[in-house]
């Protein structure tokens, strides 16, 4: 299993590709899959594995009976792309997904455990400086992570 950590500022090409980092590189196929986050205006980009855990998890939900989870599937699966990675490290993202997260040129990888966030640089420096340091506690008051 993936553990992603850290930031990498990167940068968008003219063919919409971004290099990996070599620490990335390492923990990854030849193929990733990234698609739309649901709750932010980044990508998720998810190794084979965990993007194999990620559709387990979602063939459970009751899309013949729940619109909600019908349209939650659409969303996850139709707009996410596979991606392959090329000798120099590159992956070229999709354009939808590049006007999704508004990335221009300057653009920050956030490591997130299982998965890597692609963000628009100045977008990602914006939702940081709305953070403050007692998200930390709330989150492991409220998850009882007792750490």
């Amino acid at each position: 299993m993936a553990n992603f950590v850290d930031e990498y500022a990167r940068q968008l090409d003219e063919r919409g590709r971004i290099i990996l980092p070599a620490k990335v590189r390492e923990k990854i196929s030849s193929t990733v899959f990234i698609t739309r986050a649901p709750s932010d205006k980044c990508l998720h980009l998810y190794t084979e594995d965990e993007w194999e855990k990620m559709s387990e998890k979602i063939r459970s939900l009751p899309t013949a009976t729940d619109k909600n989870a019908a349209a939650f599937v659409r969303l996850f699966f139709g707009k996410a792309s596979a991606c392959e990675v090329d000798k120099q490290g590159r992956i070229a993202l999709a354009k939808r997904l590049i006007d999704y997260a508004g990335i221009e040129k300057d653009v920050m990888l956030v490591g997130v455990n299982t998965r890597l966030e692609i963000w628009n640089s100045d977008v990602w420096e914006e939702y940081q400086s709305d953070l403050t340091d007692d998200i930390i506690v709330d989150g492991i008051m409220k998850y009882d992570l007792n750490i």
